[in-house]
């Protein structure tokens, strides 16, 4: 006997969940339904998990924990074969455009009739005869080396130019940047265990004259819901597939403004917080550390005014204890 499509439906709005949920139902679909982009991901993966996944996905655009778009970028770039129909009432002419360009299967403003819906879904729809696509081949994951970002502060009126060319080069370090606000260099560097970051520190950059004050802060993994994890290891075997997550590799965009958001959580939020940053689309990276407590986000803007409304937006967040910010300056040279 053939089981009946299953529908997931993530919407912010009560209503609207309910209503398609009864007119797909009385169509011969099984709806499960969320308002939560984080909800959506965990109820994806345990589907696909327990062997019943969904068939379609409708997305709403705006939800109160991820911007829907890059919610269907996320979902497309795990479970490529999953039809998604985005929806939205605040659309205009580049939304569809933008759906298209995240790989959406389809669009619909909002109102609409279920009819519509049904017409989509039946367009989008594979036929009986075609073979799902296989998801990327993922890479073996290769054992974790230890990372910490090590936060260097210079001697008042001292040259750090020559500390920083050294330590820009040094073997170790992923990341160097010039930075202002309570800092002067932040750095990311990589070693097999907790003690060689330290030896790495003292050997490198604690003898140097133009330095006073240095922190170690180690780069941790939060405990989250084994869906919301699953979901999350599979999108970085799925970048590592693609050539992307590779340790030498940068998703940074050169020409745009970046700035390190230090961001104190409390405990109790960390997961959902975390798993929300992960996911930003003005968040480049997302790296918890001092017991889970802190975290250190890589932010990107086209402009300084882009860079605050950022930076405001994720520490208005409940659970945000407290915030600082360390815009990235180039020194020359480099």
């Amino acid at each position: 006997m053939k089981e009946n499509p299953k529908i997931l439906v993530v919407d912010d709005e009560a209503s609207i969940r309910r209503n398609l949920a009864v007119g797909m139902a009385q169509r011969g679909y099984e709806v499960d339904a969320c308002e939560m982009g984080l909800s959506a991901l965990e109820k994806i993966e345990a589907a696909r998990r327990s062997g019943v996944p969904h068939n379609f996905v409708i997305l709403d655009i705006r939800l109160p924990d991820i911007d829907g778009l890059q919610l269907l970028r996320m979902i497309k770039d795990v479970y490529p074969d999953l039809p998604v129909v985005v929806i939205s009432g605040y659309g205009d002419e580049q939304t569809g455009e933008r759906v298209k360009e995240r790989h959406g299967s389809a669009y619909l403003d909002k109102p609409f009739e279920i009819e519509a819906l049904e017409a989509e879904i039946r367009r989008i729809g594979p036929s009986e005869e075609e073979e799902p696509v296989p998801r990327p081949e993922a890479r073996p994951e290769e054992p974790r080396s230890q990372s910490a970002y090590v936060f260097l502060r210079g001697r008042p009126d001292a040259d750090l130019s020559g500390c920083f060319n050294a330590l820009y080069f040094a073997e170790g370090v992923c990341y160097c940047d010039a930075v202002t606000g309570d800092w002067d260099i932040v750095l990311l560097v990589q070693a097999p265990d907790r003690r060689g970051i330290r030896e790495w520190v003292e050997r490198n950059a604690q003898p140097r004259p133009e330095i006073m004050q240095f922190e170690i802060h180690h780069s941790e993994r939060p405990l989250l819901g084994k869906d919301i994890e699953s979901f999350i290891r599979h999108h970085e075997l799925m970048q590592a597939a693609e050539g992307l997550g590779e340790e030498t590799g940068d998703r940074r965009k050169r020409q745009l403004l970046s700035a390190y958001v230090l961001l104190e959580l409390d405990r109790y939020c960390v997961p959902s917080l975390y798993a929300t940053y992960y996911f930003d689309e003005d968040v480049v990276y997302c790296d918890m550390t001092d017991d889970c407590t802190m975290a250190i986000l890589l932010v990107q803007g086209r402009t300084c005014d882009a860079i605050r409304q950022a930076v405001s937006r994720l520490r208005s967040r409940p659970g945000v204890l407290r915030a600082k910010t360390l815009n990235i300056v180039k020194f020359q040279g480099i």
